[in-house]
């Protein structure tokens, strides 16, 4: 990869001369972006062409140049600046939307890449109280964002079951009266959801979101039950309850669980039957997601991680079966990763997907808030604080947004997370639609800036968007690709016209 620079002050460019870009060498072809979000994929002879300036003004590729926003002479500076914005519209936000709430640490299951720091469910000591809940409310409808997300997060959320109602009732009653709009979710295990609970969470409107992490063996294996259990049953008998429930009354559709799966060292050769669990389910969605060296995951990482290009080849084996089953039209599932990506590089809007911002979404598009009340610029941030590290807390609940937002950790967060400061990122033809995560440098690198050329952030996102833009090449992986993103848009339109993508969602925001 590399990047074109502008020419001297007074130089004049040739016709074809290219404007500011980055470009990647797929061999056989190559990648040419912009920072507007703009691109295209080109043979290897018109690649040279284009990076040598020999494109003539009379050639059918000259006028895509230029209608892209590549030519330097021929720029439609008012569209171009349109289409940035669209892309980048998460940074003319006036504040954080999503608010990820742990209301406990207490936890009946001992996953073996737990991220949340669990204790035992014998711990009331570290639940939230009602004066607490209550102060973490008020404080998040001080922030200035118009539209609001909030997550319950643990632990096991309904092990403090009577905080997540206060909260949900709370808050709602609060967004009546401000006239904000407010999305709840709740994100947890079902081992402990009952019929009331669920009829409260459905007439209250609230999202349900849980893990999912494959057939009974792994699932188990990933996410065994403190004493024992069969924890994989609990998720699918619930997932089938609550999706049949939605048949018989359509108006609960709004309110259909959705699942994720984090994948572990035990994952990678069973991406088939990972997949096979959700159609079979009739879940119209799966979330590839890699695994995180954080938290309790760095301690174990030895026994369940994998280097980034094992991901990568999990990833793209396991996509391209799912590609394989919309295109002979036996399963129409979508990946959702691939998803929020395709949204970014073909629609050219942002998803609300924190990690793929610059500057990244912590504080500036996400909080989290502690059970005791301290507030972290992040859920991540959050789990290093647990580990005895307070770097992330950027305040307490009975701060103002000020002081939160001019906490130094947050500057620091949003400055090591602008990639035009970052000498790879600003000469990467991904620069458009990916991100860096300061805590996960923290983590693995000691810095909030990170190394990024052996950063496994890095060699993860690069492997992953190679293997998309290497599928949005074959016209039949792009059909299908443009079929998810028709019905992506229609599933926005019909739970709320007002919406659109990029919204936060629980299987986006977790």
């Amino acid at each position: 990869m590399s990047r074109l620079t502008v020419l001297p002050s007074g130089a004049r460019p040739d016709a074809g001369a290219l404007g500011p870009c980055n470009f990647r060498d797929f061999g056989s072809w190559g990648l040419l972006t912009n920072d507007w979000g703009r691109w295209l994929m080109l043979d290897k002879p018109d690649f040279a062409r284009v990076l040598s300036g020999k494109v003539g003004p009379d050639e059918p590729l000259y006028a895509e140049l230029a209608a892209r926003g590549f030519l330097r002479e021929r720029m439609d500076f008012p569209e171009l600046a349109d289409a940035h914005q669209r892309l980048t519209s998460y940074r003319r936000t006036p504040g954080p939307s999503l608010h990820m709430i742990v209301v406990t640490l207490r936890c009946n299951q001992k996953c073996l890449y737990c991220h949340s720091s669990v204790v035992d469910p014998s711990r009331t000591d570290t639940d939230m109280d009602l004066e607490t809940a209550k102060r973490t409310v008020d404080f998040i409808f001080n922030t200035p964002d118009p539209s609001i997300c909030i997550e319950f997060q643990g632990g096991e959320p309904m092990l403090n079951w009577p905080i997540v109602k206060f909260i949900t009732l709370y808050a709602q009653a609060k967004a009546r009266a401000q006239k904000r709009r407010l999305i709840v979710a709740l994100v947890n295990n079902f081992t402990l959801m009952n019929d009331e609970r669920l009829r409260f969470l459905a007439d209250r409107g609230v999202s349900i979101c849980t893990s999912l992490d494959g057939p009974a063996d792994l699932h188990n294996a990933n996410r065994p039950f403190l004493g024992g259990g069969e924890a994989q049953q609990k998720v699918v008998g619930w997932l089938k309850d609550i999706m049949k429930r939605a048949e018989e009354d359509p108006t609960r559709k709004l309110y259909l669980p959705s699942a994720l799966m984090t994948t572990t060292r035990l994952s990678l050769t069973r991406g088939r039957e990972i997949v096979d669990v959700y159609r079979e389910l009739g879940m119209d969605q799966i979330f590839l997601r890699a695994l995180s060296p954080i938290g309790y995951a760095k301690r174990v990482w030895d026994q369940i991680g994998y280097e980034p290009e094992e991901f990568v080849r999990f990833y793209a084996d396991t996509l391209d079966y799912i590609l394989e089953l919309n295109r002979s039209g036996r399963s129409q599932i979508m990946e959702r990763y691939a998803l929020v990506l395709l949204t970014k590089i073909v629609k050219g809007q942002d998803t609300g997907f924190m990690d793929l911002r610059w500057p990244a979404g912590a504080v500036l598009g996400c909080l989290a808030y502690n059970y005791d009340g301290r507030i972290f610029v992040s859920d991540e941030g959050r789990m290093v604080d647990h580990q005895g590290d307070p770097t992330f807390q950027v305040g307490r609940v009975t701060d103002s947004w000020q002081d939160v937002i001019d906490h130094p950790t947050a500057r620091a967060c949003v400055a090591a997370s602008n990639l035009e400061t970052q000498p790879m990122c600003a000469q990467c033809a991904y620069k458009p639609w990916c991100g860096v995560e300061p805590v996960f440098h923290y983590e693995m690198q000691g810095t909030v800036a990170g190394r990024l050329p052996d950063s496994p952030w890095c060699r993860a996102h690069m492997g992953v968007f190679d293997v998309l833009m290497q599928r949005l090449r074959d016209p039949g992986s792009r059909e299908v690709f443009d079929r998810w993103l028709e019905r992506d848009q229609c599933r926005w339109q019909e739970n709320d016209p007002s919406a659109v993508p990029g919204q936060p969602t629980p299987e986006v925001a977790s």
